[in-house]
């Protein structure tokens, strides 16, 4: 079963995280449409785009991705993977019980990310499906 690509927005602070979504999303069929350096750059980008899929980091300078993705939330609900070497700062929030939203803990592998893709790109809907 072959499903659309996604497309991604995605926002980290550290280059060496934006480098290798860069080079490892497309290799799994997926579209890179934005990318931010800190949550508002992401803000920015995700109105811009409108992505499907959104992957941030938690924390980042300026603003961090829980509070860029409440916002972006407030004007359109998009699945997210927040990655973070502390995710436990999200456990409290709102967002992080959301069924959009899923948490992986940094240094992530290809392997963490792709059956968490293919749920993502099988659940999005199909163009110009008929009934």
């Amino acid at each position: 079963m072959s499903t659309a690509p996604l497309r991604i927005a995605i926002a980290d602070d550290e280059v060496d995280m934006r480098d290798y979504l860069l080079k490892m999303l497309p290799r799994l069929g997926h579209l890179v449409v934005a990318v931010a350096a800190d949550g508002n750059q992401l803000v920015a980008e995700c109105q811009r785009t409108l992505p499907d899929l959104i992957i941030t980091d938690l924390k980042m300078p300026h603003r961090d991705g829980l509070s860029a993705v409440e916002e972006i939330w407030r004007g359109r609900a998009v699945p997210v993977i927040f990655i973070s070497a502390y995710p436990q700062e999200l456990a409290d929030s709102a967002v992080s019980k959301s069924p959009l939203t899923t948490v992986l803990v940094k240094p992530i592998k290809r392997a963490d990310l792709e059956p968490i893709l293919r749920r993502a790109a099988s659940s999005q809907p199909k163009p110009n499906s008929s009934p």
